[in-house]
């Protein structure tokens, strides 16, 4: 459904293209202190500043659209890029507002296949909801106010995040200085972890297929972030010497496991106790305490985090050095959840705002009233009319 006075055009009649080959940054050796952003159109957006001061793009502002994840940013400064795998998106006419068409993009969703480039094939020729000029100015400046005050509670949200590490990394340090049972640390002893944890290689315990389905039993593993990639029903080859802890040997990311389960790639080691006096979660939790520098190049447990070293609690104590740490990080867990689950909503209500914005719904009836007030306000069609003729013009001018 779309407003009487609005009207459907498609993307590439408000946008041109521009390959950015002659705006590829020639070094790669950024520097802080120099002035030119280098960009790229996915999350990291600033790559680094470049000293070069040829071939600088400066006809703003642009979206800069990557064309294999179709990713987007609006761009109102200066820049160079790292690479040829975007298209810088500049207007067809002056009537178009670049950022009324940005935040456009940003409503829309497509299943990406990154073997393929985006802009001309689809993008382009995507349909886009045109508003008369000063209904367009009123919905970006609606827009960021809203996103204003989002932004404002996200960075909050975040702040507390942080707090919470900090609180966390405190309750471990706290833990293995005895703080909660034993001050001067009687009857502790030194080692290394490799005294305590021997080592499996997974190769063994690797999923042969990823045709995972939640339906199915046994979880396939990663040490990083992710942890289930998803589950199997494969029903050889699964680990289940209990409990362990999986060891991420490029990263030096660690989970605890007290469940039977598959892996997905090599680049791990599983690590089990030497001995019944080595308490698993102890260990674990010592080792969030560990802060190394790391090259994803080289593999760490045998060359370096085996031959780390820990203070050893006799078993009763490690045992209740780990109830502490789990009655003071329970709370802190249930405070994070909260926090994602609000983050979650924050970014749920920015999709919302902008699906009001564009089926005409975000702006009031004063608001509106007011936008057909000003001098340039006429029907979208009439606007769409005139920016083909721009852009047409623009074409036999060239």
């Amino acid at each position: 459904m779309i407003r009487e006075d609005w009207v459907e055009g498609k993307l590439e009649d408000l946008l041109n293209y521009i390959q950015p080959t002659n705006y590829i940054v020639d070094s790669t050796a950024y520097d802080d202190s120099y002035k030119t952003p280098v960009l790229t159109a996915g999350k990291t957006f600033i790559l680094g500043y470049t000293d070069e001061e040829e071939n600088i793009f400066s006809d703003l502002p642009v979206i800069i659209f990557d064309d294999f994840t179709t990713a987007t940013k609006y761009v109102n400064f200066k820049f160079k890029v790292k690479s040829s795998a975007m298209k810088i998106l500049v207007p067809t006419s002056n009537s178009v507002i670049m950022k009324y068409v940005y935040y456009y993009m940003q409503t829309i969703r497509h299943n990406v296949d990154t073997h393929k480039r985006y802009w001309i094939s689809i993008f382009s020729k995507l349909n886009i909801k045109i508003a008369p000029l000063p209904e367009q100015r009123a919905i970006v400046a609606k827009i960021e106010e809203l996103f204003s005050e989002l932004d404002s509670g996200i960075a909050s949200l975040k702040k507390s995040k942080e707090q919470l590490e900090v609180y966390r990394q405190a309750v471990l340090k706290a833990a293995f200085e005895g703080k909660f049972t034993n001050k001067q640390k009687k009857g502790w002893t030194e080692g290394k972890l490799g005294d305590l944890l021997n080592y499996i290689q997974p190769t063994k315990y690797i999923v042969d297929s990823t045709a995972y389905d939640d339906s199915y039993r046994t979880p396939v593993l990663t040490a990083g972030k992710t942890f289930i990639l998803g589950y199997t029903d494969e029903e050889e080859n699964i680990f289940s010497d209990l409990p362990v802890i999986i060891f991420d040997d490029f990263t030096t990311a660690t989970k605890y496991v007290n469940f039977k389960f598959k892996v997905k790639s090599s680049a791990m080691k599983i690590l089990l106790p030497t001995s019944d006096q080595v308490n698993m979660k102890y260990v674990y939790y010592y080792m969030q305490t560990i802060r190394q520098n790391v090259d994803t190049h080289k593999r760490y447990w045998i060359s370096l985090f085996s031959k780390l070293n820990i203070e050893i609690a006799p078993l009763t104590e490690q045992k209740q050095i780990v109830q502490e740490i789990e009655s003071r990080l329970s709370v802190c867990e249930h405070i994070e959840a909260t926090i994602e689950e609000a983050l979650e909503k924050a970014e749920a209500l920015r999709q919302s705002i902008l699906k009001k914005a564009f089926e005409g719904k975000l702006l009031s009836n004063e608001e509106l009233e007011a936008c057909r007030r000003e001098s340039d306000w006429e029907p979208a069609a009439e606007l769409l009319k005139r920016i083909k003729e721009d852009k047409k013009g623009a074409k036999s001018n060239g």
